[in-house]
C-alpha cells in the first residue's frame, strides 16, 4: 500500500508478538483477513484454501499458503518464511507440525478461520480467541492510517452531497444507489455500498435500497461509504425533499444535538459506554428514547465495523487515535426516521470530525 513501508509491518508484528507473549500463549494464528493485512501489508484471498500467518510468542513467524497463492504473497512479503502446501496436502496438519503444536500448547485464533479449521485446531491444542491481542493495537490508528481515513471521509462527504442534489421525485431508491456507486468509482474508490431509504423506509435503520419511488415532501436518508486505499468510509445524512414539517424538524434537531453530545464525549480516557450514554441522554430527554434502537457508534478502519463499539455496558477506555462513528438516530415506524453520522478521531478535548458534509435537513442547491 502506498505510504506504508515494510518497517511498519515489522513494527506491528513486534507489538502483537509482545502482547502475545504477555498473554501466556505460545502461538497466534491469523487467517486471511483484515488482521492479516494489518500485520503483513499483504492482501490474501479469503477462500476455503488456508492462508494464515503463524506468529510465535518468540522467534520468527511464517505464513502457510497454497502454492497457487505463494508467488504474489512472496512478492508482497519479502523475507517472510512461506510454508507452501499443494492441493493434495492437509494444511492444518502441516501447520501443526511446523509449529510443533501439542495438546498442551496455547494457541490464539484470529477471526475468519472456517469452523472446520477451528474445530480441528481446538482438538489439537488449547485454543482461545485472539481479539485481545489484535483488536487493541488495530484500534489506535497511526498517522498514515489517519491520513487515508481523512481522504476516505472527504470522498464520502462529496458523494453524499452529490447524491442529495441528484435525488428527485420519481427516481427509485435503487437508481439513486447506482448513482452513488458510480460517483465513488469515479473517485477511484472500490467496494461502494449505500442505504437509500425514502419516506417510511427511513424508519428502518438497515433498510435495503429497493424499487420504491422517491417522492416529494418526504424524508430521504442516505447512509453510504466505500473503500479508499484499503480503508473504509461511512457517513449518514438525512434530508427532506420539500419544506420540512415541524415534527421532522424537531426530530432532526434532537438527533443532531445527540450527535454533538456524542462527539464532545468521545475524548481520551472516556469509556465507550459513556459516549453512548451522552448521545442517548439527549434523545431520552426529548421523550424519544424508545425510538433510538441501536448503539451510538462503531470503530472504523480496514473494516466497516471494528473496535471500539460505542454501546452501553462496554467499559473499554478510549485512546487518542481511535476512530469511530457517532450516529444517533430516531425511527418512527411507518412514518420516518432520522440518522446523522460522522466519523471522528478521539482526542484529548473531544473528538475531531473527519466528515465535514453540511448538516442541513433541506436538500442543498445544485445541479440535478
Amino acid at each position: 500500500m502506498p505510504g506504508m513501508a515494510p518497517t511498519m509491518a515489522l513494527s506491528r508484528l513486534a507489538r502483537v508478538q509482545a502482547a502475545l507473549a504477555a498473554s501466556g500463549a505460545q502461538w497466534l494464528i491469523v487467517p486471511a483477513s483484515a488482521d492479516f493485512f494489518w500485520l503483513t501489508l499483504a492482501h490474501a484471498r479469503m477462500t476455503e484454501r488456508l492462508v494464515a500467518l503463524a506468529l510465535p510468542a518468540s522467534g520468527e513467524p511464517f505464513v502457510i499458503t497454497p502454492r497457487l497463492e505463494a508467488a504474489p504473497l512472496a512478492e508482497a512479503m519479502p523475507g517472510m518464511d512461506l510454508l507452501i502446501w499443494d492441493e493434495q496436502d492437509d494444511p492444518i496438519a502441516l501447520l501443526v507440525a511446523r509449529a510443533c503444536i501439542t495438546p498442551a500448547t496455547s494457541v490464539l485464533l484470529g477471526e475468519d478461520l472456517r469452523v472446520a479449521q477451528v474445530l480441528r485446531l481446538a482438538a489439537m491444542a488449547k485454543c482461545a480467541p485472539a481479539a485481545h491481542v489484535l483488536a487493541a493495537p488495530r484500534a489506535v490508528k497511526d498517522e498514515v492510517e489517519l491520513e487515508i481515513l481523512a481522504e476516505a471521509a472527504r470522498h464520502a462527504d462529496q458523494v453524499v452531497m452529490e447524491a442529495a442534489r441528484h435525488a428527485r421525485p420519481g427516481m427509485s431508491e435503487r437508481e439513486l444507489e447506482r448513482y452513488i456507486f458510480q460517483r465513488f468509482e469515479a473517485l477511484g474508490d472500490t467496494e461502494p455500498w449505500a442505504i437509500v431509504a425514502s419516506g417510511p423506509n427511513s424508519a428502518s435503520p438497515h433498510h435495503h435500497s429497493g424499487d420504491r419511488l422517491i417522492a416529494a415532501d418526504e424524508v430521504l436518508l442516505l447512509d453510504l461509504g466505500a473503500t479508499t486505499r484499503g480503508y473504509r468510509s461511512d457517513i449518514t445524512r438525512t434530508f427532506f425533499l420539500g419544506e420540512p414539517p415541524r415534527q421532522v424538524l424537531r426530530v432532526f434537531e434532537v438527533v443532531n444535538a445527540a450527535r454533538t453530545a456524542g462527539i464532545l464525549a468521545a475524548k481520551t480516557g472516556a469509556t465507550a459506554e459513556s459516549v453512548d450514554a451522552a448521545a442517548r441522554a439527549i434523545i431520552e430527554s426529548a421523550g424519544l428514547g424508545e425510538h433510538f434502537t441501536h448503539r451510538t457508534g462503531h470503530g472504523l478502519g480496514l473494516e466497516i465495523h471494528e473496535e471500539p463499539y460505542l454501546v452501553g455496558s462496554n467499559t473499554q477506555t478510549l485512546e487518542a487515535g481511535m476512530v469511530h462513528s457517532v450516529e444517533p438516530g430516531v425511527y418512527l415506524p411507518g412514518r420516518f426516521g432520522v440518522r446523522l453520522e460522522d466519523i471522528v478521531v478521539v482526542a484529548e478535548g473531544g473528538a475531531r470530525r473527519l466528515n465535514q458534509a453540511p448538516l442541513d435537513l433541506r436538500v442543498p442547491e445544485g445541479p440535478r
